[in-house]
């Protein structure tokens, strides 16, 4: 299995589990006899937010982070790079010309 056909996996099994909470809510609200564009926005509303979660885990755990070495100046975030594109990134944040803030 190719990183291209894994990362396509890895994707469809998120939005297959946040559909899957998004449908789990809806189904236990459906109980209570609670109107279908309610249910209907409760459960978008869930999947979106599981999705949003899964992502935002999936980078946390996959991202390369290059910081300079003044703290809370410059951090650049990269994903799914070859090491030469990681080198390049890991100079810029190193060696740039200004410092700010951010």
């Amino acid at each position: 299995m190719t990183k291209q056909q894994r990362r396509r996996l890895v994707s469809l099994l998120q939005v297959g589990v946040s559909l899957a909470v998004g449908a789990a809510i809806s189904i236990r609200l459906a109980t209570y006899d609670v109107p279908f564009f309610l249910l209907t926005a409760c459960a978008l509303g869930t999947a979106g937010s599981v999705l949003s979660a899964l992502l935002n885990i999936e980078q946390a755990w996959t991202a390369t982070t290059h910081r300079c070495t003044v703290p809370g100046c410059v951090r650049v975030r990269i994903q799914h790079s070859d090491a030469g594109e990681n080198r390049r990134w890991q100079e810029i944040a190193a060696a740039h010309p200004t410092h700010t803030t951010v």
